[in-house]
């Protein structure tokens, strides 16, 4: 609570783009963590994160985008959180993540298209990563089975008909 009514959020969302990538990291955890709760997600997306954030799913550090997916991840929960970045057009830089070779960034992207997924023109372009996430699902039981649960998660939402 104390951070939330303080302007660390917008000096974290000014770290997001350092020179310095654990800076950069660091910020998105920071992020990713204070948005676990409700009041938390609702200051990072008034705050403006999101932008910042998206910008990092194509950072050349592989550290930096596992922050930022989780912390979106985070943000997607809520509609404004979809809305944000969809309409930022960010959707294939997420589905280019689903070829991300380590596992922690697979996981946040498969929890972030569950939940933009929801969202219903999201839903229409996430169609487009069905096989791969098919994939995920056989090819990651055993190894790495969360990634394939939230795999499958994200496959049902992208296919649910309301």
């Amino acid at each position: 609570m104390v951070i939330q009514g303080t302007d660390s959020l917008a000096r974290l969302n000014t770290h997001l783009t350092s020179n310095d990538f654990k800076i950069r990291e660091l910020s998105a955890m920071n992020l990713g963590s204070i948005s676990y709760n409700a009041i938390g997600k609702e200051q990072c997306i008034y705050a403006n994160s999101i932008p910042p954030l998206c910008v990092m799913l194509t950072d050349k550090v592989p550290e930096v985008r596992t922050a930022a997916t989780r912390a979106l991840a985070s943000l997607a929960q809520y509609k404004e959180g979809k809305v944000q970045i969809y309409d930022l057009d960010k959707l294939n830089e997420i589905i280019a993540l689903l070829y991300d070779k380590i596992e922690q960034t697979r996981l946040n992207v498969v929890q972030l298209i569950c939940n933009v997924g929801e969202y219903p023109p999201a839903k229409e372009k996430f169609k487009e990563c069905l096989p791969k996430l098919e994939q995920i699902v056989k090819d990651e039981k055993e190894e790495f089975p969360l990634v394939s649960k939230y795999a499958q998660c994200a496959i049902d939402v992208i296919t649910w008909k309301a």
